[in-house]
């Protein structure tokens, strides 16, 4: 029998590709906020819930960017985190120019790392890589190496990296701003 995290995480998975329509929602993405780690960010969940205005909102706030060492396809690599939990790239984006293409129920299984106007903090990467876009919905999405950053709701713990390889488009991100594991 398959338990309840089992169920919830296939079905994140299910609409974590993002390559169908994007469009059409009914859910607004409301965050909350994790209190149970060590950092001194605060870590942004987000919640799905019901709502009248058929899009999808993202609370900003404070995105602080480091390194750790996490396994990937069974090997060890660094990867990029936010707020201390992997930070992926989506292979749809563009990382030059900038821009952001993960919008309405995307963004409820990859919230983007949007930011409350505040630097980010970074620790074990090179500053000059890390920026911002202003994406279609008016928030400020950090980027590194021109690539907006987002975390993978399926991860539940600061070292899992389920995010990678997700439909062929999603990829965990080294400090220089490639992808851990190259797609096609």
């Amino acid at each position: 029998m398959l338990s309840l995290t089992a169920l919830i995480g296939a079905a994140v998975v299910a609409a974590a590709g993002c390559g169908g329509s994007q469009g059409i929602t009914d859910r607004t993405v409301s965050p909350t906020v994790d209190t149970s780690g060590t950092s001194t960010v605060p870590l942004v969940r987000p919640t799905v819930s019901a709502s009248s205005a058929n899009h999808v909102q993202v609370t900003p706030a404070p995105i602080k960017l480091g390194v750790s060492s996490a396994v990937v396809d069974g090997t060890r690599v660094e990867v990029v985190t936010i707020n201390g939990w992997t930070a992926y790239r989506f292979e749809k984006d563009s990382g030059d120019p900038s821009e952001s293409t993960c919008y309405f129920d995307c963004v409820a299984a990859w919230p983007p790392a949007v930011t409350d106007g505040t630097k980010p903090q970074v620790t074990g990467i090179d500053p000059k890589l890390v920026g911002s876009v202003v994406r279609n919905d008016g928030y400020v999405q950090v980027t590194l190496g021109g690539w907006p950053l987002y975390r993978f709701a399926g991860d539940q713990s600061r070292s899992d990296t389920k995010g990678e390889g997700v439909s062929g488009l999603w990829s965990a991100i080294r400090p220089d701003g490639r992808p851990v594991i190259k797609k096609n």
